[in-house]
């Protein structure tokens, strides 16, 4: 199989990993990875890498992610979700107009603290997995950036927002804060990724659908497409001998940061532009 990318629309109850063994056992292949995990309760876009396009999975990693979630007002849980045990009940005496304003004093960068049930490492033991003893866990705050936030539907105690969030953004922690500043706690009862940069989970294949496919052939996508949002240098025969050998070499273009490099061989991998210079970062296999 072509190192490539695969769109899936992960169902509710199941795990992101459970999703990269069907795959890779369905269609026996190697290596796949996915590029940011959804909880059990999530739905929606899952990116997976095939085989060598594994290499590249940073570059996806820090892609922006749009959610819709919906939440609860008035009930805390230990997870900050529907799946988790009810710590506090509170009266809800907010308006829609509050959940607006609340909401936008949270659009930019915020110190986030992720929650105790998370897949957040702690001495290289899972979050979750010291939460579910009852071990109680101060995870270190992160900066994150919410990009945009927009309140979708509102029928107090029930609220839709759409949110787009930096990498790393946990919404779960996001909905539980804007809980508290409304004094009235919240949990999400729903959550959906729509997109990953711009990728939409209208182009993914259902969960179901990989049932019925007997290979991936014009459903998944090379991995130098998939990495358009990144500019595409090409070298000549001399360049490219010296870039494949590890040289540093001078740009054939102006350029900064992280290139898509190929060559009439084809896609090389990708590149890092400092200074006038090209250098190799992550390249495929030689065939």
């Amino acid at each position: 199989m072509f190192p490539s990318v695969l769109l899936v629309d992960k169902p509710k109850g199941i795990t992101s990993f459970k999703v990269v063994e069907k795959v890779k056992k369905n269609f026996g292949l190697r290596k796949v990875g996915h590029t940011g995990t959804l909880d059990p309760i999530a739905t929606g876009l899952l990116i997976l890498l095939i085989e060598e396009a594994t290499r590249f999975s940073e570059f996806f990693l820090r892609l922006t992610k749009t959610y819709v979630a919906t939440a609860m007002l008035g009930v805390m849980t230990d997870t900050y979700d529907a799946e988790g045990r009810v710590l506090k009940v509170r009266n809800v005496d907010v308006s829609c107009e509050d959940v607006e304003r609340v909401m936008a004093e949270f659009v930019g960068r915020i110190i986030q603290r992720p929650p105790p049930f998370s897949a957040k490492k702690i001495g290289g033991v899972r979050a979750y997995q010291l939460a579910r003893k009852g071990i109680e866990l101060e995870l270190k705050p992160v900066e994150v950036e919410i990009y945009r936030a927009r309140l979708v539907e509102c029928a107090i105690p029930k609220v839709v927002f759409e949110f787009e969030v930096s990498a790393g953004t946990y919404i779960r922690s996001l909905v539980n804060d804007i809980g508290l500043r409304l004094g009235c706690g919240a949990h999400i009862a729903e959550l959906r990724r729509t997109k990953v940069g711009d990728w939409s989970v209208s182009m993914a294949l259902s969960y179901e659908r990989l049932e019925t496919i007997q290979d991936l052939w014009g459903v998944a996508i090379p991995v130098d497409q998939a990495l358009n949002f990144l500019p595409a240098v090409k070298l000549n025969w001399k360049e490219y001998r010296l870039f494949r050998n590890g040289a540093k070499i001078r740009s054939p273009i102006q350029c900064f940061g992280y290139v898509r490099v190929f060559s009439e061989e084809g896609f090389l991998g990708v590149g890092l532009c400092e200074g006038g210079f090209l250098k190799p970062y992550r390249l495929m296999p030689l065939q």
